[in-house]
């Protein structure tokens, strides 16, 4: 992990709410995040043998699946009959893969865990097997164990609120959300919603909370605001959501609740379900930054990443935020469809400018299991093999290609684009009016250091 994304380490909500919920259920529940709590093999396997679990879990991105397993290897070892598994959005693609591959794993949660990992714990407890648990595949002898895949939750509002009493909220010093200085307001992470109807090539979100939009009440998301604000004096909520201006009455009636709590906060949303009215009624409401995914300037790739968006609404959605005075986002992808040309990039950089946002990402497209663009690129012969540890926006050369870039110069052109974007006279002079203050000195010249040893310095591998 680079030190950028050392400074912005999110707490670990998804593993709160699975904690929340076995809690709910009368079972003993503890939590452990190695992005920000000391780690060695010794250490871990102390703590294993303090708590004795009969189950433990580690979540399954694709990037770090052979380290999540490693450290169930060392759980093993040091309690070999803890039952141990494996969620998250890798093993819920390729759940007897993902068992094949890594003998450790006793079990694989797929899709949403709350009800699986909680039913599963209390056939433990009985001391009775897997058998039958929905969601679940399950080692039987030398064979998988499928079972049928568990409905979505319907009614989120039936989840209890994550079990944030179970992290050392002192651990987590930085701003979850970059542009938004740490310093100023403590900050939490929030979902008030479930699943994404779009249709994006590249997006491995709808594999684990599927392509129906679930909502939690408005009186829900702020019990959980409450609480935050109440036990542990956050002041400012990034919220999650994949799309979070979804249904336009149920955002005016959360927008009022943020205004009268005083609290600042943050989202992610598409540019096609924004307008003019929307981006000032966030704005006053206490929302200081919004996030867009803009993928491409090209017309062409937006079509073929089924991005479902227009040139000309980015545009106005950034307009807009910017009249609002939002902190704006845009996340670009580097091979986002395997037939991106040179062409197709140079728009990309000609609409990052126009657009000018505060902040700009640009993601190399990962085949991430599951997803129809894994699929477009296996059927083309474009991926070289599984190496796990390369399924990564950033900080790593590829281990596939496009049609026209080889894995290389897709790892040169993010860095040519972070380049041509945050080396400009007028985005260093903007950055430079935004840190006439105490705190703004001290945030953008260590954010300016990050971005350098990452221009600059990092080496890919």
């Amino acid at each position: 992990m680079g030190a950028l994304e050392r400074s912005m380490v999110q707490h670990p909500v998804n593993l709160l709410y699975l904690a929340a919920a076995v809690r709910q259920a009368g079972h003993e529940a503890e939590a452990w995040d190695f992005e920000v709590e000391e780690f060695s093999e010794a250490l871990l396997k102390r703590r294993v043998r303090d708590f004795r679990p009969d189950l433990v879990g580690v979540t399954g991105l694709t990037a770090n699946v052979k380290v999540g397993a490693r450290i169930l290897e060392m759980i093993k070892e040091a309690s070999p009959k803890t039952f141990v598994a494996m969620g998250g959005p890798h093993p819920t693609a390729i759940p007897e893969k993902t068992m094949n591959e890594f003998p450790v794993l006793d079990a694989v949660i797929r899709g949403e865990g709350e009800i699986t990992w909680t039913e599963l714990a209390g056939r433990l407890e009985q001391g009775s097997g897997p058998a039958g648990v929905l969601g679940l595949a399950w080692r039987e002898g030398d064979r998988v164990v499928l079972e049928p895949p568990r409905p979505l939750i319907g009614k989120l509002d039936e989840l209890p609120l994550p079990a944030r009493d179970l992290i050392d909220h002192s651990l987590y010093k930085g701003a979850a959300s970059p542009g938004l200085d740490a310093a100023l307001q403590r900050s939490t992470e929030i979902f008030t919603s479930r699943g994404c109807p779009e249709r994006c090539i590249f997006c491995a979100a709808k594999v684990t909370f599927g392509k129906t939009v679930r909502f939690r009440s408005p009186g829900h998301v702020f019990a959980e605001i409450d609480e935050c604000m109440d036990k542990w004096g956050y002041r400012h909520f990034t919220i999650e959501d994949d799309t979070f201006t979804y249904r336009p009455n149920r955002l005016a009636e959360i927008c009022r609740g943020l205004k009268e709590r005083g609290v600042t906060w943050d989202c992610d949303t598409r540019v096609n379900v924004v307008t003019r009215d929307m981006m000032f009624m966030l704005a006053d409401s206490g929302c200081k930054k919004v996030a867009f995914g803009v993928e491409s300037g090209s017309p062409r790739m937006l079509e073929k990443m089924k991005k479902g968006i227009t040139v000309e609404q980015v545009k106005d959605a950034f307009k807009w935020s910017h009249q609002a005075g939002l902190i704006t986002t845009a996340f670009f992808i580097i091979g986002g469809h395997p037939d991106e040309t040179r062409e197709d990039v140079e728009m990309s950089v000609k609409l990052m400018k126009e657009i000018d946002p505060d902040l700009m990402a640009a993601a190399i497209a990962v085949p991430f299991p599951g997803t129809e663009y894994e699929k477009i690129m296996k059927e083309r012969g474009l991926v070289f093999g599984e190496q796990w540890e390369k399924y990564t926006h950033i900080h790593s050369v590829p281990c596939w290609r496009t049609e026209h870039f080889s894995p290389q110069e897709m790892a040169d052109l993010q860095i040519e684009l972070f380049r041509r974007f945050f080396l400009r006279p007028h985005f260093i002079l903007k950055t430079l009016k935004k840190a006439l203050s105490p705190h703004g000195m001290r945030y953008y010249f260590r954010s300016g250091l990050q971005i350098l040893q990452y221009l600059f310095v990092e080496k890919r591998n």
